[in-house]
């Protein structure tokens, strides 16, 4: 029986340690720290527009999107990562910002995978495009 129970642990283990093990890459965790968006699609981003990602524990994601706090929930298994549906709060911002933060909301909804740049940089791939991060 105690054996058993040490596998089933140790199983656990496995699993828990696999979900932020990081794919190939320059390596890192994508849990945890704040990620600061630097790329939305190829395009760049608004100057100063502070659009940020936290993959908590839990699997609950939750940021700003330039204008408005966000938040959702998160799994990862290997670099397959997959976003739920985000909320957001309501408040109304320059039309500018709120169309790139409807854009970045949009395509974080559909991230399929991620991996990490050698120089530390995460990006999240999209069937949208890629959103291209930094540790804040």
């Amino acid at each position: 029986m105690r054996t058993l129970a040490a596998l089933s642990l140790v199983a656990l283990m496995t699993t828990a340690c696999a979900t932020t093990t990081p794919p190939a890459g320059g390596g890192g965790v994508i849990a945890g720290p704040e990620w600061k968006l630097e790329d939305l699609l190829g395009g760049g981003i608004i100057d100063r527009s502070n659009v940020t990602l936290t993959l908590g524990p839990g699997g609950q994601a939750s940021g700003s999107g330039g204008c408005n706090r966000f938040f959702g929930s998160w799994s990862v298994k290997g670099s397959a990562l997959t976003l739920g549906k985000m909320g957001s709060t309501m408040m109304a911002c320059d039309p500018a910002l709120m169309n790139q933060e409807g854009k970045f909301l949009r395509s974080l909804e559909t991230a399929t995978t991620y991996a990490f740049t050698p120089d530390g940089a995460l990006v999240i791939t999209t069937t949208e495009g890629p959103l291209k991060f930094r540790k804040d």
